[in-house]
């Protein structure tokens, strides 16, 4: 049966009848055909009362047409009544207005609602719960709507630090950018009445540029830069402290340190949330894209003011690092950038009950159904554990995201043969952001992948393999200063590359001037870390090579995406990167084992010609200084 659900959910919860369907043929539940539906996220296993000694008063919701125990819950966690009315509440229809995407225009009352213990066969080890679970972004993508409970926040926390977080970002960018954040409460854009970053409405109206073209054209040419100069903070900005204040009582909800509600964070950014009083949506109510979006922009202007000090010899202030640790922390700005790499990481943070979920708990974001949620797997098939996931994820990525299965850097050394894959201790540059991946959705951009990659079982280890253009790191080097040079860049401009390295044995601390682990701006440090490493390499008889991995294309100034806006807009290009990883191998290396050492990025939307108006094809990854090559690497 399976097989033939498509994207719809095993069961579905009929709110009315408090009944659970199964899944029939023709995507029925009971006597409704294709129902629509919305979803609850919400946490409650590690409070789940599992002997029946434990509180033997209290029971469970009362669900129809179940086979397994529904779960009971510690009463301090939230009550049976609580949870009626938050599944009853789930199905109100909510009157709006405006774009919003989170709301759809069909205004029929929603009857059903998915919720795990209603629609999950509870029973220990059953293989339908294991499948089901590697079913969650279908189940929750599907939805018509999602809430998010937390239940540990009353209603004037939630919406209060919500307000307090977004009006933070906006008054930190417009401190920083000296735009009025009072000019941009755009009516209209999703999530604008709390102030959101002028970045996102910038994004928001671009997106919609067909039916917004005169507004469009007047925003883009007219509107302030908000490009930010190296400005610092004081460490004295009031919004610093409102920001750390209100995201700690937020985020002190065990929902947001749940592992498991980790992917349908990612997965559901419109989602709504609700507090512990239950109260009914409106299109006003809180929405967790608003918190993510608020936080992306306090970490990068944090980022960037120290950034801007480490250049000037000026300290860091205790409060930037702070924010910026509280962020990483709790995931919120991993979460905004929609980047499912960030991901594994945010998840070491998270609370779980078997250390194996840390995999289960994440999958769904890449479309992965690993381990015991493989509906091909054996039923007899001895459970996998942490380290066995971890490397099934790793060969997923590099055989269904190439590209971005590298888009990463290790802060601790791995182990041997493994620094092809992805790690709990990955972190992702901030280099990533210019070359933004988006799986769930293709307006980010178009990735294309220049190389292959795979795996092979050598002697007892799982390396990475690859196939694909190799060029000296020496060579690029010098090209990328060159083209610098060429533009007439001054030495505290912009470079035209960035690079990020991995934590790794082959090169001591200390041998450049500064940390390559660190995320250097994209400025003259760029370019004497570049130089720097080409100058290392030779006398340490290492031979070092950047493997072309792919190209990057800003979607939404291709000749494809005009055309689609209503035309061209003078002055306005496209973001072109070139993607490579560095590797390196000893000299007198026999084995032909390469090394990954990391990662750069080079930007091609800027003009690469020399005097007779050709293109730079070393840059362009064209010219004959890039060899097919074919190798291992680890």
């Amino acid at each position: 049966m399976s097989r033939s659900l498509d994207d719809w959910p095993q069961r579905l919860l009929h709110v009315p009848t408090m009944t659970s369907h199964e899944w029939q043929e023709g995507h029925r539940y009971g006597t409704h055909v294709q129902p629509r539906y919305n979803a609850i996220s919400y946490t409650w296993g590690r409070y789940e009362l599992r002997s029946a000694h434990e509180q033997p008063n209290v029971k469970p919701i009362g669900i129809d047409g179940v086979t397994w125990a529904v779960p009971r819950i510690d009463e301090t966690h939230f009550t049976v009544a609580q949870f009626e009315t938050l599944i009853r509440r789930s199905t109100e229809t909510i009157t709006f207005k405006g774009n919003n995407p989170a709301f759809t225009t069909n205004r029929k009352p929603t009857e059903f609602v998915w919720l795990d213990i209603a629609c999950i066969n509870q029973t220990p080890d059953h293989p339908q719960k294991a499948q089901e679970i590697g079913r969650q972004a279908q189940i929750f993508k599907k939805a018509t709507k999602v809430l998010i409970w937390l239940n540990r926040s009353n209603r004037e926390l939630i919406e209060t630090a919500t307000e307090d977080i977004a009006q933070a970002a906006a008054s930190a960018a417009g401190d920083i950018t000296n735009i009025n954040p009072g000019q941009y409460r755009w009516k209209g854009i999703p999530g604008s009445g709390s102030l959101r970053s002028f970045e996102m409405c910038k994004r928001w109206v671009t997106s919609r540029a067909t039916t917004l073209r005169l507004n469009l054209q007047h925003f883009l040419t007219s509107s302030p830069s908000v490009t930010i100069p190296n400005s610092t903070l004081t460490g004295h900005e009031p919004w610093l402290t409102s920001a750390i204040a209100n995201i700690k009582s937020l985020t002190e909800d065990r929902w947001f340190s749940s592992l498991w509600t980790l992917q349908e964070a990612f997965l559901c950014q419109w989602a709504y949330l609700v507090s512990q009083e239950v109260e009914a949506i409106h299109q006003d109510s809180p929405q967790l894209h608003t918190i993510f979006s608020s936080c992306k922009t306090l970490s990068t202007l944090c980022k960037r003011s120290i950034a801007s000090k480490t250049v000037l010899g000026l300290p860091t202030t205790s409060i930037e690092l702070e924010l910026i640790k509280l962020l990483e922390r709790t995931g919120l700005a991993a979460l905004e950038a929609e980047n499912p790499m960030a991901l594994y990481t945010v998840a070491s943070n998270r609370v779980t009950l078997r250390p194996e979920d840390r995999i289960y708990g994440i999958m769904q974001v890449f479309g992965f159904r690993l381990g015991i949620s493989d509906p091909d797997i054996p039923r007899n098939s001895a459970p996998m554990d942490l380290p066995e996931l971890e490397l099934q994820l790793g060969q997923q990525l590099i055989k269904r995201y190439p590209l971005m299965s590298q888009l990463h850097v290790h802060t601790l050394p791995t182990g041997f043969g493994q620094a092809w894959r992805v790690t709990n201790s990955s972190r992702i540059p901030e280099l990533v952001s210019k070359v933004n991946f988006n799986i769930l959705r293709s307006t980010m951009g178009q990735h294309t992948s220049l190389c292959d990659l795979s795996w092979e079982n050598i002697a007892g280890t799982c390396w990475g393999l690859f196939s694909g253009k190799l060029t000296p790191f020496e060579k690029l080097q010098k090209a990328w200063f060159a083209a610098d040079s060429r533009i007439g860049r001054g030495k505290k401009s912009r470079s035209i590359q960035q690079v990020a390295l991995d934590s790794t044995d082959l090169i001591p601390d200390q041998t450049f001037t500064e940390d390559p682990r660190e995320d250097l701006p994209r400025n003259h440090r760029q370019h004497r870390l570049a130089a720097e490493m080409a100058n290392y390499f030779r006398p340490a008889r290492l031979t070092a090579m950047v493997l072309l991995l792919g190209r990057f294309t800003d979607d939404q100034h291709t000749d494809e995406w005009w055309e689609f806006s209503g035309g061209p807009i003078p002055d306005m290009t496209g973001d072109r990167f070139l993607i490579g990883m560095i590797l390196v191998r000893q000299e007198d290396c026999i084995t032909g084992f390469w090394r990954r050492l990391g990662i750069c990025i080079w930007d091609l939307s800027q003009p690469m010609v020399g005097d007779a108006g050709q293109k730079n094809a070393l840059l362009e990854g064209e010219s004959t200084d890039w060899v097919h090559h074919e190798g291992i690497c680890g």
